[in-house]
């Protein structure tokens, strides 16, 4: 770039490197009803489930049960996922790879068993009669391409993948694992079609950049909506990433189920269930930071570390299980004044109040000190922040409780009631200035699914929300939002499904206008032939304003952020035509086409007068395509995922490109297991950012903010597994960044260098 620092030549300083199982789903899991369970488990569950008298509207039928194995082994199968077609009912295995459906009514049904890295098995026909057991043996064929896992997130029950007529990826703990994920937002930097400026995150183009203060996406934690009160971010550190079993990301407007803020797309963490035998777990890493590359970067930190511990246990007696969870993490940064401090605790419960109902708690809480790095004194001193800034720091404590509750009323109908109460409070410095902020969000919903035939699911359902925030920078503020939708999934013919849908919600955000929308939603799904699906979908979006864009009133390193009273919330139409193919049983390939057209979309910018204010762009549209493909070699041993997006992002109004975001994501993943040894690749691109907040370099604020390059990132991961001789450790060793590539998703910003970490894991 032509520059040249005190202490080093920085030319082309962007490119050169340094020289020096099973998940929890929205449908009741079966258990067991003990009669011996010790009173304090016992009082810990039942006492909650006071609210709640019901009592099963059955006499004992009949059941069905069975054990599920490997074909080639024998060896039991845990955490394999089962429907039981025509009825609203699913559960998993055990780890003995048991299972049994209780209390099943006379009829014909059908049973459909998946499991990743397996073929998926049918078991049709299946005759129950009355006062009569129904024993099954069944066995999964390994397999290199599993091309039908079970996701709850599209339309809010279990079903297969393909069955869904919109674009979702998912990633596994496995994955999540082997990575090292520390905060689940690094997670979905590997996730086709998604890329992230900092922790913002923006699918398909949906969303650019706005520091601290809203979200396009919606995330969920178990189904439930997981939004601060105040700023409307997605905070993913307030959930530890070891207890994650999956994320679903849902691409493509999710209003119609979801409401606001899923204008984008949905997040949906899907906890770890509580195994029925005791576990613990301990984990522990530890890494450097290489050196700067240049040496006017040197601020003098020396070497800089980052580690982390966690340890959990589980147990479960008679009906009632229980988990509990600690972390630590720490991370001096390789920027000066980028370090941080965070500590995690969790505890989940769950107990089998009968087999019809099943209730489900979780808590969790934050506690987080870290430096505040805003962006950099200029380019020659990348890694120092301006002089003002200098010391800055974020305090946040964080927690939240939820409850699940299900209640089976008969085969074909059944019926959730979910609660969340999020807690958000932080304080920090921005040029010497303290600001604090509290935020309370209580969120409910009543809903309930019904399947009159295996064809047919209809989920319908109300939601209500409140949320009272005092902060320094948005006043005290209140709001509240109550919505109801309906949805229904049936066959057309044989070879054709079809998904429509409707959701209103009525939002009302202090002194802001009220607002209420009706988002429709039709997806159609057609599968002619085994392993191959074409799906198309069309839905309106809707986002309200977040507390912070619409009432921020702050100075920021001289520049005003000023109050927009008249600020709309944000609409949209989306549209997806897709394909997915299964090739030879080796290779499945998917190919989509999709567009939003977008009113009222919210964006960061500087008014005539010179001041910040979060602002309404009239009109814009997002249009691309995204193509994917998975490939397995050597009996599944060898795995290859590529994946590219194009996106065209642009602002009618203006006839410009929206800003932070970037035209061409090309993600490649390998993975290769031979023995107790793994090794895996991951590399991603992307293209070179063509808008940023101009104004913010034109006057001065962050000099040198015009700097930015394409991303061209390596990590490099090794592992061991000693579990396949017996020995209850593993080892994985991660080299991020491996050729130190320097970059920046957001201006003024380095993202992280070259780093080494070491973790080891025990299960007891």
């Amino acid at each position: 770039m032509g520059l040249n620092a005190p202490g080093g030549d920085i030319t082309s300083v962007f490119t050169q490197p340094q020289k020096i199982s099973h998940p929890t789903p929205l449908l009741h899991r079966e258990g067991s009803f003990g009669h011996n369970s010790r009173a304090i488990l016992r009082l810990t569950l039942v006492c909650c489930s006071i609210a709640f008298p019901f009592q099963s509207v059955f006499a004992q039928l009949a059941f069905i049960k069975g054990k599920v194995v490997a074909r080639s082994s024998g060896e039991p199968l845990a955490g394999v996922n089962i429907l039981l077609q025509g009825t609203t009912r699913g559960m998993a295995t055990n780890v003995g790879g048991v299972f049994q459906f209780s209390d099943v009514r006379p009829g014909t049904y059908g049973l459909s068993f998946s499991l990743v890295g397996y073929q998926r098995e049918t078991r049709p026909d299946i005759i129950v009669r009355e006062g009569e057991a129904v024993e099954l043996r069944i066995e999964l064929t390994p397999s290199p391409i599993q091309g039908e896992p079970i996701i709850v997130t599209a339309n809010k029950y279990e079903q297969s993948l393909q069955d869904v007529p919109v674009s979702v990826s998912t990633m596994d703990a496995a994955s999540i694992a082997r990575r090292n994920i520390v905060t689940l937002d690094d997670a979905l930097r590997y996730v086709p079609g998604v890329n992230l400026t900092e922790w913002q995150v923006n699918i398909r183009g949906s969303s650019g950049y706005s520091r601290g203060a809203g979200s396009r996406v919606l995330l969920l934690v178990d189904g439930i909506p997981f939004t601060t009160g105040d700023t409307g971010e997605l905070n993913f550190e307030s959930f530890p990433a070891g207890q994650t079993e999956r994320v679903e990301v849902v691409k493509g407007a999710g209003s119609a189920l979801y409401g606001s803020s899923a204008l984008g797309g949905v997040i949906n963490i899907i906890t770890k269930s509580i195994p029925d035998q005791p576990e613990t777990r301990i984990r522990a890493y530890g890494g450097l930071y290489s050196g700067p590359a240049f040496s006017s970067w040197d601020w003098g930190g020396g070497t800089r570390f980052l580690d982390g511990q966690a340890f959990s246990h589980s147990r479960t007696v008679d009906n009632v299980g229980l988990l509990i969870f600690g972390s630590r993490a720490a991370d001096d940064g390789f920027r000066q004044n980028d370090y941080r401090r965070r500590y995690n605790g969790y505890l989940k419960a769950h107990c089998s109040l009968s087999s019809y109902d099943a209730l489900t708690t979780t808590f969790s809480i934050l506690h987080q000190n870290r430096g505040s790095f805003l962006y950099w004194k200029d380019l020659p001193y990348a890694l120092v922040p301006p002089d003002p800034q200098q010391g800055d720091i974020v305090r946040s404590t964080r927690f939240y409780w939820s409850g699940l509750y299900t209640h089976t009323v008969s085969s074909t109908f059944l019926y959730d009631v979910k609660a969340m109460w999020y807690h958000n409070k932080w304080e920090d410095t921005i040029d010497t200035l303290t600001n604090s902020s509290r935020s309370d969000v209580v969120r409910g919903e009543l809903q309930g699914t019904w399947s009159p035939s295996a064809t047919n699911v209809a989920t319908f359902g109300i939601e209500v929300s409140t949320d009272k925030v005092n902060a320094d920078l948005f006043g005290k503020r209140s709001g509240y939002g109550i919505a109801l939708y309906a949805q229904d999934e049936f066959e057309v013919l044989p070879p054709l499904k079809a998904t429509i849908g409707a959701r209103f919600d009525f939002q009302d955000l202090d002194s802001l206008e009220s607002t209420g929308q009706l988002n429709p939603k039709l997806g159609l799904i057609y599968r002619p032939m085994e392993g191959t699906a074409v799906r198309a979908s069309f839905g309106r979006g809707f986002r309200a304003p977040a507390v912070a864009e619409a009432f921020t009133d702050a100075f920021i390193s001289g520049l005003h952020i000023i109050p927009n009273p008249n600020l709309k919330p944000e609409r949209s139409w989306t549209y997806e035509i897709g394909v997915s193919q299964i090739v030879w049983s080796t290779a499945q390939l998917d190919l989509a086409l999709f567009r939003s057209d977008f009113d009222y979309l919210i964006e960061s910018g500087i008014t005539p007068q010179l001041q910040g204010q979060f602002q309404n762009v009239t009109k814009a549209r997002v249009q691309g395509i995204e193509t994917s493909a998975r490939f397995a070699f050597l009996d599944n041993a060898v795995l290859l995922n590529l994946s590219y997006t194009y996106v065209y992002p642009k602002d009618l109004t203006t006839d410009d490109i929206l800003k932070y975001r970037p035209r061409h994501l090309l993600y490649v993943n390998g993975f290769a297991q031979f023995g107790m040894f793994n090794v895996g690749v991951d590399f991603r691109f992307i293209s070179r950012v063509e808008r940023i907040d101009d104004e913010l370099v034109t006057l001065g604020i962050v000099k040198n903010g015009d700097q930015r390059v394409a991303i061209y990132v390596t990590d490099l991961r090794l592992g061991m597994d000693f579990s396949r001789i017996d020995v209850p450790l593993a080892a994985q060793l991660n080299i991020n960044n491996i050729f130190h590539y320097n970059y920046v998703e957001l201006i003024g910003n380095i993202a992280s260098a070259r780093n080494i970490v070491l973790t080891l894991e025990t299960k007891l």
